[in-house]
């Protein structure tokens, strides 16, 4: 007596591909004076891609928007943007980058200490400017912002302003002909200073570009 075999074919459930945070959007510049992106004069309404080296001359100022915040290149500046998971990252190499109404997950700065963003999970208002090699000074206007480079953590204040070095370490041997001495190496100290009345017309600007209605098409 044979038996008979009854063959099913299942379906497999369709898989899900794990979830990857959104990317950021865009910058959209709203504000160019005697500024550049690569080497093209910037305007109101171009894009700024993940790429781009950004900078301005002496006198002159670029502004653009990121989500619901902007970020801001001061007079003779320079930074290039990067794209990382979610947030726009602009890499400083002179003059002052700042931002205002963004979050650590929408926007960074990375500076040669460290990087620094808004704290505790809030938006922040404030600037970094280098003023050396390896010096930097963080100011805050409004919330909270951080400087993180690897164990160490800075938090700087609403009104308060930090100048921040990278030292070497004491016990750090004598660099080699054949070698450079590892960042690793280093380590940042820093003390509290008196924002200046140029720090706090940056302040009432930034009001007055946020409280005002943009438009950048």
């Amino acid at each position: 007596m044979l038996g008979l075999q009854l063959q099913t074919t299942a379906s497999a459930a369709p898989v899900t591909p794990a979830s990857k945070p959104a990317p950021a959007p865009l910058p959209v510049v709203i504000l160019a004076e005697s500024a550049h992106i690569g080497n093209i004069k910037a305007s109101s309404g171009t894009t700024v891609y993940p790429g781009d080296a950004l900078d301005t001359a002496p006198g002159g100022e670029l502004r653009f928007a990121v989500g619901p915040g902007q970020v801001y290149l001061l007079s003779d500046s320079a930074a290039t943007v990067k794209q990382l998971a979610g947030a726009i990252r602009a890499s400083i190499q002179r003059g002052t980058v700042g931002f205002s109404g963004l979050t650590a997950q929408q926007f960074e700065i990375d500076a040669p200490e460290g990087v620094v963003h808004a704290a505790n999970g809030g938006t922040a208002y404030g600037q970094v400017t280098i003023t050396g090699p390896k010096d930097i000074v963080i100011s805050a206007y409004s919330g909270a912002i951080a400087l993180d480079r690897g164990s160490q953590h800075l938090v700087v204040n609403a009104g308060q302003s930090y100048y921040v070095s990278l030292v070497p370490d004491a016990d750090q041997p004598p660099q080699g002909d054949a070698g450079v001495t590892p960042a690793l190496n280093e380590h940042l100290v820093w003390r509290i200073i008196i924002i200046t009345a140029a720090g706090l017309t940056g302040y009432f600007l930034w009001r007055h570009y946020s409280m005002s209605p943009v438009d950048p098409h």
